[in-house]
């Protein structure tokens, strides 16, 4: 891993941040743990560990050697939160919550980086395949 300094991912991840929407120019990466589930970053070992912890557990935690692969998972982050926040605020009634927060997922996503887009799709098909949309149920 060639390390980077976390100010330098910083500038990158608001830079893809930017392409989401003008208004994430500021967007921070949190590098202290918060303990309200909330993810945050820490560098160690020569790796970039991806840390979400509530109430002082560890509900999930990624690590990887590569700055790309850390700013997939950063921006994604990103992506989800505005694609959530549009889906609950255009809800359709009768139609599945999902089929709006991923397309929202992948738009945003496609707008930072379409290669990252591309990648999510096929996450997304994976999830569809063993679990698919229904309407009625989710709507």
């Amino acid at each position: 891993m060639t390390e980077l300094s976390i100010e330098k991912i910083q500038q990158e991840f608001r830079g893809y941040c930017r392409r989401i929407d003008p208004a994430l120019a500021h967007a921070t990466i949190q590098t202290s743990r918060g303990d309200d589930g909330t993810s945050h970053l820490e560098v160690s070992d020569n790796a970039y560990h991806y840390i979400a912890t509530e109430r002082g557990l560890i509900l999930s935690q990624k690590t990887t050697e590569d700055k790309e692969e850390l700013l997939y998972w950063l921006v994604d982050d990103i992506a989800w939160g505005r694609a959530m926040a549009y889906e609950f605020k255009h809800r359709i009634k009768g139609e599945s919550f999902r089929r709006q927060l991923f397309a929202k997922n992948i738009e945003f996503l496609n707008k930072a980086n379409p290669i990252w887009a591309e990648r999510k799709q096929r996450e997304f098909d994976e999830i569809l395949a063993a679990n698919p949309f229904d309407d009625e149920a989710e709507g």
